[in-house]
């Protein structure tokens, strides 16, 4: 995948993610003010938003979720797993740290 496909890729999930954050918040604020006609109507944007964002996202990238799966293959199998960044595949930013019985060579730690 190219570099501007990847940055394509991530502005949509960020919008997405922003929109779906927005919605909870509104949520949350309809909790303890559920007249606020313009929190609702809000709420009604960004759900409207959202929706749109995730099928942009899934007729250009692929499911984002189980349920959209076709049955006929799993197209989160195509993008590297974490292990396939390089390395032996022990070290990833998410953990922060080796192994303890790392040795280095790609695939001994698994």
């Amino acid at each position: 995948m190219n570099a501007y496909a990847m940055d394509d890729r991530k502005k949509l999930l960020m919008k997405l993610s922003a929109c779906k954050f927005a919605q909870y918040e509104l949520m949350l604020f309809l909790d303890t003010h559920p007249d606020c006609s313009e929190a609702m109507q809000a709420l009604n944007m960004h759900r409207a938003n959202a929706m749109r964002l995730k099928d942009e996202y899934e007729c250009k990238y692929g499911p984002l979720s189980n349920p959209k799966a076709n049955g006929k293959h799993w197209c989160w199998i195509d993008d590297p797993w974490p292990w396939d960044y390089g390395g032996c595949g022990c070290f990833t930013p998410a953990m922060g740290a080796r192994n303890a019985n790392c040795t280095g060579r790609k695939g001994a730690c698994r």
